[in-house]
């Protein structure tokens, strides 16, 4: 088997990661890491036995792919040499820090025939791949995405860190033109926005209620599916999937609360779950999402097609993440502030 001669820009929490696992793969050989820092990168290449280099064009004519890891202002400014290159590029998500950077990146990739795969992990969990083929028609999403403040991706806010990870699942659900987003959030570290609740309406009908948080006290990353085949519910945490489904009674519409006698009516809420909408929980393989992510992009290498989550899927990601922070209204914790007045239109003015 010919290794795919691969590099890692970025030696932070998950260009080590992408490192560790590349390196442990039979068909790729980690041919260098690269970052700033000396001693970042001096330690990863140490681990993994491949070369510590400071600058991302050192990579041209070493390399046939890299996984960009560095920090998300930096993506454009790596990826486009590379891509020039004619190195086939995953980068990780956001694409990039701007929508116009990201198309940049599109265009480029287009222009020199380059593979850019971005890393949209969660479209790799198979809780989510289970929960999407039980889940019929979509007609409505709501995520909850929680963590804990880790000092981590502060060049950024938790809509581009985060709910960036729900929009593109959004997404990939084909939803048509996002009509309209109204969002609030909170700001606690001094920084970009800490809590995000967005709610979005696309023109196929969907709706989709996306909260994100990294300064809450727990872990906590679910999803829940409302379909024509019932209420989907996904635990990524945990990787566990709960489907409520319609009894073959509730198909054929035969079955009618009110019929039901009023003795017989408390055994037979013991049994709703059971008899009406039968509850099921689905057992979820164990995988590796970002190693699953690996094997899409090498595999698109390797045989001429598109990854799962492309550039241009990558573009759209950030724009809509845009639109989010454009449209939020922000509270900052612990700021108290008079509610500003909104003026009337100037008909609805009392005037004389």
């Amino acid at each position: 088997m010919t290794r795919t001669k691969v590099a890692v820009v970025g030696c932070g929490h998950l260009g080590t990661i992408h490192a560790r696992l590349l390196a442990g793969r039979s068909d790729v050989e980690l041919v260098a890491v690269v970052d700033p820092f000396a001693a970042a990168r001096d330690k990863v290449a140490g681990e993994h036995g491949c070369l510590a280099l400071a600058e991302p064009e050192e990579l041209i004519g070493l390399v046939a792919a890299v996984v960009v890891a560095a920090p998300t202002g930096r993506h454009a400014a790596v990826s486009l040499p590379l891509l020039e290159a004619g190195i086939d590029l995953l980068i990780e998500k956001p694409i990039a820090a701007t929508v116009e950077e990201a198309r940049g990146i599109v265009t480029t990739a287009r222009r020199c025939g380059r593979t850019v795969a971005v890393g949209h992990v969660e479209r790799f969990n198979p809780a989510w791949r289970m929960a999407v083929s039980r889940a019929g028609r979509i007609v409505s999403l709501e995520s909850v995405r929680l963590a804990p403040f880790t000092y981590r991706c502060m060049d950024v806010g938790v809509v581009h860190d985060l709910m960036i990870h729900d929009i593109d699942l959004v997404l990939s659900l084909e939803p048509g033109k996002l009509e309209r987003v109204d969002a609030q959030g909170l700001r606690a570290t001094g920084g970009h926005e800490d809590a995000v609740r967005a709610h979005f309406v696309f023109s196929s009908g969907l709706v989709a209620t996306l909260t994100a948080s990294r300064i809450h006290p727990t872990l906590r990353r679910g999803l829940t599916l409302w379909s024509s085949e019932g209420v989907v519910s996904v635990d990524f945490h945990a990787k566990a999937v709960e489907v409520v489904a319609p009894s073959p009674a509730v198909r054929r519409g035969e079955f009618v609360a009110d019929d039901v006698p009023v003795g017989s009516r408390p055994a037979a809420k013991e049994a709703f779950f059971t008899d009406v909408l039968p509850r099921e929980t689905l057992a979820i393989p164990e995988t590796n999402a970002i190693a699953c992510e690996h094997d899409d992009f090498l595999g698109a290498l390797r045989e001429g097609r598109q990854p799962l989550v492309p550039a241009t899927a990558g573009a759209a990601a950030l724009e809509i993440a845009n639109r989010v922070v454009d449209s939020l209204r922000i509270t900052t914790l612990g700021e108290s502030q008079v509610p500003a007045t909104v003026p009337l239109p100037s008909r609805l003015r009392r005037t004389g």
